[in-house]
């Protein structure tokens, strides 16, 4: 319990914010090409952000950032392959994707604050758990995926537009 009143009040306001946008992307919407993109931006930003804040003063620095590239990279490749989710499409009069609403969303961002969570949790009680070349590839990679499959929803959805 202790260690819970070490949590900057930021945090939950980040989180409270996170739940709020995932519950946002649950209804059907219809929200033009910079909003669609700009969440994933923001997202893969944050994540890679992440990466190069835990391995800036290590070796590991440039084994995590092409570890976190080359997931999200193949992740985002892979399912960006696959159609546009049902119910969504593109309209060429206003310029506008309907994208129907999904839960995915909010279950990635969880998952993202989860993730981060835990890891700033392990570097301020057991930082040794991460001094190594093997943590770096895979919470890299971690990220890398979660920010390849928002980038891969977004890519199915951009498609739309090119095929209208």
């Amino acid at each position: 319990m202790q260690t819970l009143q070490h949590i900057p009040l930021w945090v939950f306001a980040l989180l409270m914010g996170l739940i709020a946008l995932g519950l946002l992307q649950t209804r059907t919407r219809h929200i033009r090409r910079r909003r669609l993109l700009g969440i994933n931006i923001a997202l893969a930003v944050f994540t890679l952000v992440g990466v190069a804040q835990q391995w800036w003063p290590t070796p590991w620095l440039l084994w995590g950032l092409a570890s976190w590239a080359a997931t999200c990279l193949l992740v985002s490749w892979v399912l960006g392959q696959g159609s546009a989710p049902l119910g969504a499409s593109y309209s060429t009069d206003t310029r506008r994707f309907t994208v129907p609403g999904s839960w995915l969303p909010l279950a990635l961002f969880m998952a993202i604050f989860a993730c981060k969570f835990a890891v700033g949790m392990i570097t301020a009680i057991a930082p040794e758990l991460l001094q190594s070349l093997s943590a770096a590839i895979c919470l890299s990679a971690l990220y890398g995926l979660f920010s390849g499959v928002l980038n891969a929803r977004a890519w199915r959805l951009l498609k739309l537009a090119y095929t209208a």
